[in-house]
């Protein structure tokens, strides 16, 4: 016995011969911990194109009514309807968040795929990240972005890419090479001593990231 069906596991997208890497938020939060109470400022990715891509932050913009809903539920009678409504209340809105969020990674993912053949990012440590700096990281999800961006590359026959954790690619001048070893968190904007080269730190580090990505001696995951 066959069964026969259409294959639509592929939606193959026509070739654009466009590269991009991208660096992520992740990397500055501490300084911008240090930096402002409100709130990470950096993009969610910045491209090498010199494009910065904001997070919504679904979260972050629903904390005052997840915070109303906790202490609502707070002031029921535990095991009681009106406790019992209270607590779905706060799971839908929960849920309503993780699928905004979710939604989003979906349409910045297909997008990148749509005007890029190949995408490469950096490995990060987010469960070390998420010890240090919790809800932040939980609500950018960046570990379920690539996820999402590994699915949609492979389905619309995309190459992904990730270079190794620690390959440097923030110190290095992505003009000459040349090692910036004093370079600091605060440090947002640097000038290579070598050739002169003015550097958008999270720009400078996206280029590196995709020139590492297509270099053969460079470990990639």
């Amino acid at each position: 016995m066959y069964v026969v069906t259409d294959d639509a596991s592929k939606e193959v997208l026509p070739a654009t011969g466009e590269s991009v890497g991208a660096d992520n938020v992740i990397q500055g939060m501490d300084l911008v911990y240090s930096q402002t109470k409100s709130g990470m400022k950096d993009a969610f990715l910045t491209l090498n194109t010199g494009e910065k891509i904001q997070s919504p932050q679904f979260f972050k913009l629903s904390l005052n009514q997840l915070r109303s809903l906790n202490k609502a539920i707070s002031r029921k009678v535990k095991g009681s309807g009106n406790y019992w409504r209270a607590v779905r209340e706060l799971a839908r809105l929960y849920r309503k968040v993780a699928n905004q969020r979710r939604d989003w990674h979906f349409k910045l993912a297909t997008d990148l795929c749509r005007r890029f053949d190949l995408i490469a990012t950096e490995t990060l440590n987010l469960k070390g990240m998420k010890r240090l700096w919790g809800r932040k990281v939980s609500d950018l999800a960046f570990y379920q972005f690539v996820e999402i961006l590994k699915f949609k590359s492979l389905k619309h026959n995309r190459e992904f890419r990730q270079v190794g954790q620690w390959t440097p690619t923030t110190k290095l001048c992505s003009d000459c090479g040349h090692p910036n070893e004093n370079l600091s968190l605060s440090d947002r904007q640097w000038t290579c001593r070598k050739c002169g080269s003015h550097h958008d730190r999270d720009i400078n580090a996206a280029i590196n990231i995709l020139w590492a990505a297509c270099d053969p001696v460079v470990e990639t995951v």
